[in-house]
């Protein structure tokens, strides 16, 4: 119902461009500002050094790789070298979270995009620049001020609470902070503060990808294609040039977004989510992994506070204790993605619940105190819901494939789920042991 409504807050703001000429408007100024800062800031240095170089990316000259390591002078920040990937990264924080979103995605994929490229984007996860610590701390005093859920909030609880939190935040994203406080009662807590701001940079977003989706959904068919009815583009039938659905896709995408901008959606998730997967009371069979309380007194549309949990990242590559060397550092990682990977596949096949969000700043490696590890979750702004009758034809389809040993066709299903890199499908050496298998 939520993602419903969310969906249609969305749908109606075409309505709103045609009834106020202004929100056209501000559609068209934030496009001048994106234009703006990827033309000054990324293409205009990057082609600059392209010039002066005289050297396309290839491969004898080291190719994408070293094209995106390729450092330059940074005028606008006193005159430090930075590389072209950190340029991209530095202006998809600055255009806010609806593209921040897209560098993240990239990000997480080394197998896709060059790993320098991967590397600088994968700081947006976590590692963006944070806004004032003392504008935090007046938004968290103005949204839970007198702010009743049922349950009092003691106002020295409050000060308590302000009066611990860490100077600087200890993690910072697109759409908020995350800050580590003292809550009397509960000990040690997670506080995310969101960014002030952001939700009017997000519907102006909105207002200008609808604009050009709409734009592009009325482009006509051109005339010497009439007929074809495949792939993009699509004229047998109808008068539009573009057959894919650009509008509706947006609109899922920024619906999305929308949910994440209000942190008790996030509180409800991370409750569900706990409900099924947690370690202290969770029903599913088959997953348990740490999940943080929540304190849903304290949680609102902009503030978000739940239990604090000790971890490091997956992609840390560091001991856990003073005799762990490196290489066994690296070992119960790489068993830890393992735990990740398969409690995935459960979320996904068994309970139909899945963490919609899981890269490396969302998974953290747990130190218990007998010296074991375990696996812990964080970040519940997007919980995806798979009906069962998708779960069901999903493994019905893998299994009918492996016994009728169609390996190109679990392998393309494979690829499609992503659940194997693209470069692995495309070796035959790997087709043939995937056959062998």
């Amino acid at each position: 119902l939520a993602e419903t409504i969310l969906v249609e807050e969305v749908k109606s703001l075409p309505s709103l461009l045609q009834k106020n000429d202004n929100q056209s408007l501000s559609a068209l100024q934030r496009a001048v500002e994106i234009g703006t800062v990827l033309g000054g800031q990324v293409m205009a240095p990057i082609l600059t050094s392209l010039a002066v170089q005289q050297n396309w990316p290839t491969e004898e000259n080291g190719g994408w790789e070293d094209f995106w390591s390729t450092s330059t002078l940074d005028e606008s920040n006193g005159g430090a070298s930075i590389s072209h990937a950190q340029r991209l990264a530095m202006a998809l924080e600055k255009l806010g979270p609806t593209y921040v979103k897209f560098g993240q995605a990239l990000g997480s994929r080394p197998d896709v995009v060059p790993p320098s490229l991967a590397n600088a984007l994968a700081a947006l996860q976590d590692d963006m620049t944070p806004f004032d610590s003392e504008v935090a701390k007046e938004i968290i005093l103005g949204e839970l001020m007198g702010f009743d859920r049922g349950e009092n909030i003691p106002l020295k609880d409050l000060e308590a609470l302000v009066s611990t939190l860490t100077k600087s935040p200890v993690a910072a994203a697109s759409i908020g902070q995350v800050y580590k406080a003292h809550l009397p009662g509960k000990g040690d807590v997670a506080v995310k503060v969101q960014r002030p701001g952001v939700r009017l940079l997000v519907e102006r977003d909105t207002e200008l990808l609808l604009t050009i989706a709409t734009f592009l959904e009325s482009i006509p068919a051109l005339p010497s294609s009439q007929g074809d009815n495949t792939g993009l583009f699509q004229t047998n039938k109808s008068t539009r040039l573009i057959n894919t659905e650009l509008v509706s896709a947006t609109q899922e995408f920024m619906s999305r977004i929308f949910e994440e901008l209000d942190y008790r959606n996030e509180a409800s998730n991370c409750i569900t989510f706990a409900n099924l997967y947690s370690e202290r009371n969770g029903t599913s069979k088959d997953v348990s992994v740490v999940v943080p309380q929540v304190y849903l007194p304290w949680c609102t549309e902009n503030i978000l506070v739940m239990e604090w949990i000790d971890g490091t990242k997956l992609t840390d590559i560091q001991s856990t204790g003073t005799n762990q060397s490196k290489e066994d550092a690296v070992k119960e990682n790489l068993a830890m993605v393992k735990v990740a990977i398969d409690s995935t596949l459960s979320q996904l096949l068994v309970e139909g619940v899945l963490h919609a969000d899981p890269h490396a700043g969302n998974l953290l490696k747990i130190s218990r105190d007998d010296g074991t590890v375990t696996l812990g979750y964080l970040d519940f702004g997007l919980l995806s819901t798979i009906p069962g009758q998708v779960r069901d034809a999903l493994v019905c389809s893998v299994a009918l494939q492996v016994f009728e040993q169609d390996v190109d066709a679990v392998s393309s299903l494979f690829g499609e789920l992503r659940l194997i890199p693209q470069h692995i499908l495309n070796d035959e050496g790997e087709r043939a042991a995937l056959a062998e298998a």
